[in-house]
């Protein structure tokens, strides 16, 4: 299993790419890029919500944390500065004392979480909070797009460290990092089906402009220039 640094190196790697091309092709506006980046990079520790490790988990809730308390004062709008120091340390305190607790009591690491539904049900939550928040759909649905990519950098990196590539074996770990659902957990598995099911249904209104944007994206990846004009001829 990979350890946090490299979870979070291989997210920024992959994040990078992302916020790139959704900023050259004009997808998203430069604040929007930046902040697509970072959510993409974070999302890569997504699945370790549930780790073992006492350190680990209270770095990542201390992020998360900051992450969300950062989000909401950015996207929201706050009149004064006191309001701002208010709404960002309750969701702070709210986020290490109520939701790590909770956390950590019905998880079991490399479990449901470390799975194709839980990234779905991450990337659902995200776009759901941006429209909750007054994001267009547009933002909303590029931060669907970053969480599944960190998301599932994570994963495919702990599968990787599955293999012994030296002895060229698989470690009993191998298969535990990506699934598409976690059988050995019906409950949890069955709330995440649920909720993802509920999801969907709270965003099926918006179908018809959800693929009038996903149309749109394919128009502006199309004007992407990848490699600059004047190297063009090197590749005839």
């Amino acid at each position: 299993m990979a350890n946090f640094s490299t979870h979070l190196k291989a997210s920024i790697i992959t994040s990078a790419p992302l916020s790139s091309i959704v900023l050259a092709t004009h997808i998203s506006t430069l604040s929007e890029s930046l902040l697509l980046f970072f959510i993409g990079a974070l999302s890569g520790l997504l699945p370790d919500l549930d780790s073992d490790n006492s350190t680990s988990i209270q770095w990542l809730f201390s992020i998360l944390g900051f992450f969300l308390s950062g989000s909401v004062i950015l996207l929201c709008p706050l009149s004064s500065l006191v309001e701002m120091w208010i709404v960002g340390i309750t969701i702070y305190a709210f986020t290490l004392y109520a939701i790590k607790p909770i956390f950590e009591k019905l998880t079991v690491h490399r479990g449901t979480l470390h799975s194709i539904l839980a990234v779905i049900m991450f990337a659902i939550i995200g776009i759901i909070l941006s429209l909750l928040m007054q994001q267009s759909l547009n933002m909303s649905l590029l931060v669907g797009v970053a969480i599944i990519i960190g998301a599932l950098t994570h994963l495919i990196l702990d599968e990787c460290y599955s293999v012994d590539l030296a002895n060229n074996t698989l470690k009993s770990s191998f298969g535990t990092a990506m699934k598409l659902i976690d059988l050995r957990y019906p409950l949890t598995t069955f709330m995440q089906v649920l909720f993802v099911s509920a999801a969907i249904f709270y965003l099926y209104p918006y179908h018809t402009e959800i693929n009038s944007v996903i149309i749109l994206w394919q128009v502006q990846l199309d004007t992407l220039t990848i490699i600059p004009p004047f190297m063009s001829q090197w590749w005839r």
